[in-house]
């Protein structure tokens, strides 16, 4: 995936407009391609699959991790700005490494109401607690024959599981991998499929309503997970601190805020996101 961050800040109404038109047409064709209510029937709730839920927030997922890869990690580092797994220690300086921006959000899913799960795991991850097992070794072992999404249910809890495939995408994933102390792969090529995302949801389906708590609490973890590098940011000594606005490290020692950051993920994801839940209407309505 080839993404380019928007270079210039977008106005915070257009992140909301954006996201409520997706909303606004996801209502759209569940409302009306969902039949007409027999006489004394109660309204439904109009809902569309936990599988459709979890592959549209895979997808914004994805746009997120490699906007930060490429965007923020690739392009920091000739600027000086620093990434390490300890950065959530206090005597260190730097920002998350990609892998560790993404437990950050999975974390603060967790912390939410919302009992939407994310874990990215591999076959050969550098953290141990990362290793595949049972069913979802099972999965990713289909997935390396054909790295195609897998969705189950999972026998113990009811939950509905997607998971998706991870690839390295950029080069500052490889190199990070392959010269990790601790690596049990150290021949990582780009576009090599590293590990997956693996979301969790109950149930078989979701309401409108639902899947838009989904999406929400998943952006407020990945604006949480940005404010606090930002905060590692302005403790950085004044003479080398990046600049936070609406500028990105590509053109000097600059980062975005959190709205910048927020709006260039909308930008990129909204066509996509639209263009499926058109598809997800319009196949309801041919039933």
């Amino acid at each position: 995936m080839s993404l380019h961050p928007t270079e210039k800040a977008n106005r915070p109404q257009k992140f909301w407009a954006l996201s409520s038109m997706a909303f606004v047409l996801l209502a759209f064709y569940l409302f009306y391609s969902a039949p007409a209510p027999l006489a004394g029937e109660q309204v439904a709730s109009y809902t569309l699959s936990t599988e459709d839920a979890l592959s549209l927030l895979a997808y914004e997922n994805d746009v997120t991790r490699t906007l930060y890869t490429k965007a923020i990690v690739g392009a920091g580092k000739p600027q000086g700005l620093a990434f390490s797994e300890d950065w959530a220690d206090p005597d260190v300086v730097a920002g998350p490494l990609p892998a560790l921006f993404l437990r950050g959000v999975a974390e603060n899913l967790k912390a939410s109401s919302v009992p939407l799960g994310l874990y990215l795991g591999s076959d050969y991850p550098i953290e141990s607690s990362n290793r595949f097992q049972g069913r979802q070794a099972e999965a990713f072992e289909a997935m390396r024959t054909n790295p195609i999404p897998q969705h189950f249910k999972d026998e113990v809890t009811g939950e509905t599981i997607g998971m998706y495939p991870d690839f390295a995408s950029a080069p500052a994933c490889v190199s990070c991998h392959n010269e990790h102390e601790r690596t049990s792969k150290d021949d990582w090529e780009l576009g090599d499929l590293m590990g997956a995302t693996t979301w969790s949801y109950p149930g078989d389906s979701v309401t409108t309503d639902q899947f838009v708590q989904m999406l929400a609490a998943y952006r407020e973890g990945v604006a949480q997970v940005w404010g606090r590098y930002l905060l590692e940011i302005r403790a950085m000594d004044e003479a080398t601190r990046p600049q936070i606005g609406s500028t990105w490290p590509s053109k000097g020692s600059f980062v975005p805020d959190v709205q910048v950051f927020q709006d260039s993920v909308a930008t990129l994801s909204a066509f996509h996101l639209m263009h499926e839940i058109n598809e997800i209407g319009s196949l309801k309505s041919m039933k």
